[in-house]
């Protein structure tokens, strides 16, 4: 039909998947959301252009579209404005709440492609344009280091945190949008505006500084790398604790050579030669390639060092450290 034809163009609907949006879309929400597809409305606004005489009716399916993710909503003049989302922008919010029946389970495959092909798009176009300089920077985790380390990284993760008015607790998208693995979900750590939109929605909850730090370090248990993620000029929106093999910002990392995506701690491993037995195990632990054995004995490769910590945490001689970048020594 011609409001749903017109809707996906603004919408930036691929042709493959118009028949999602209109599964997600009744026609009567679809008529009201081409008149917000631009900019914020309010209901009475949008009664208007309709020739209706009932804002309330506009008004309940509007915060019923706001409720599913498919709008968002600010203040005008004391009053609940409300602009329509792009598609990607929609199918992100839809996958990381794991609402795949809505979306249909057989084009569950085919819309994890777009989201991570669009959102890789999307970055690196931010990045060029300098309205960010990454899209995430790693924390080291915490049992990393001794107790004579200057700044330990779970610090830095709740300096953020201080900062923020809101803090909130809620699932991983990565994790509920690919689910390639077990690790904890229950790890993501919102702030301020971000925290605020999934509280409205039923989708976090608000936590105390106490209660994140449980949550960093149940992510250090879990051996998840913790990332800073950021908005147009280096706001931190969220604390997340990641794995390589769903992290938006890790998987291109690692599998497209974004290297640009993912800025490096503050820290860097070191190897003590003489108490290192060979074992491989950082080896295998460490995402970013930065370790190999050379006669027998683990090397680091110190341009692909992002100081995670995972090595320090799994090396059974205590062979490797984490040092500030500003303190190690050679």
């Amino acid at each position: 039909m011609e409001i749903y034809r017109t809707l996906e163009k603004e919408l930036a609907v691929p042709d493959e998947f118009r028949p999602v949006l209109r599964r997600l879309l009744s026609l009567e929400e679809s008529q009201v959301l081409i008149l917000v597809t631009k900019e914020f409305h309010t209901p009475s606004t949008i009664v208007k252009r309709l020739g209706k005489s009932n804002s309330e009716e506009i008004g309940s399916l509007l915060e019923a579209l706001y409720q599913k993710g498919i709008v968002s909503k600010k203040k005008i003049d004391s009053k609940e404005a409300y602009r329509c989302r792009r598609f990607y922008n929609i199918i992100s919010q839809y996958l990381q709440e794991h609402r795949y029946e809505e979306l249909g389970i057989e084009n569950l495959h085919a819309l994890r492609q777009f989201y991570r092909l669009t959102r890789i798009e999307k970055t690196e176009k931010a990045i060029k344009t300098g309205r960010i300089s990454s899209s995430s920077k790693v924390i080291s985790i915490e049992k990393a280091f001794a107790a004579r380390q200057y700044i330990l990284p779970t610090e830095q993760a709740l300096h953020f945190l201080k900062e923020a008015n809101t803090v909130a607790l809620t699932n991983c998208g990565c994790r509920t949008t690919f689910e390639n693995c077990e690790s904890p979900v229950d790890t993501c750590l919102l702030l301020d505006e971000e925290a605020k939109y999934l509280i409205s929605r039923g989708y976090a909850r608000q936590i105390t500084l106490d209660e994140a730090r449980k949550v960093l370090n149940i992510a250090n248990e879990a051996s998840l790398v913790h990332l800073t993620l950021y908005l147009p000029g280096q706001k931190v929106y969220a604390v997340c604790s990641c794995c390589p093999c769903c992290c938006h910002d890790l998987q291109p990392l690692l599998d497209y050579g974004k290297t640009s995506f993912v800025a490096k701690s503050d820290y860097i491993a070191t190897v003590d030669t003489e108490l290192c037995d060979g074992c491989g195990i950082c080896i295998e632990r460490c995402f970013f390639s930065a370790r190999e054995l050379q006669n027998g004995k683990s090397t680091l490769i110190a341009e692909k060092c992002y100081g995670c910590g995972l090595c320090v945490t799994t090396c059974p001689t205590d062979a490797t450290k984490l040092v500030s970048e500003k303190h190690k020594t050679t």
